[in-house]
């Protein structure tokens, strides 16, 4: 049987409004379906009330792209930047005290910050809002999961 899990666009205003209405229409366990968008790409592989192959009904897709705008995507990505920048730092100090040369190594986090730097001038220019993100991450699901493990977005 397939599972129809249905969020309410009127009801997601911001990320966090947009993790409450996920968390509350696939009975969450308590509420909880992210903080972020690595994290709710987590949930969305199971263990989080989501139970796969299913449906994801967004009533109201309009109203909630409006608001998830590419000003928010640039913004979230700003602070992603900053978080992998600190990281950064600790992650070469680590491998400094263990005698290992960081130039050697592809760091985690010089991962995240060029990935950062590549969406936030997407979102700058226009390219790419946070509604287009979050509707990517969905969508990807069913190409990057095991077998019957199937997602199927509708927007309506």
């Amino acid at each position: 049987m397939k599972n129809i899990y249905v969020l309410e666009g009127k009801n997601i205003y911001d990320l966090d409004s947009f993790f409450k209405e996920f968390a509350k229409a696939v009975n969450a366990p308590n509420g909880y379906f992210g903080r972020n968008l690595m994290q709710f790409d987590d949930c969305l592989f199971g263990g989080y009330g989501l139970e796969a192959p299913c449906e994801i009904i967004w009533k109201n897709s309009n109203l909630s792209k409006e608001k998830l705008n590419s000003d928010m995507l640039r913004e979230y990505y700003e602070e992603e930047k900053e978080w992998f920048e600190k990281n950064l730092i600790d992650e070469i100090k680590e491998l400094r005290k263990n005698g290992q040369n960081p130039d050697k190594y592809d760091l985690t986090s010089l991962r995240g910050i060029r990935y950062s730097l590549e969406i936030i001038d997407k979102a700058k220019n226009g390219e790419l809002s946070m509604f287009e993100e979050i509707v990517s991450e969905i969508e990807s699901v069913t190409k990057r999961a095991r077998l019957g493990w199937r997602i199927n977005l509708k927007l309506e």
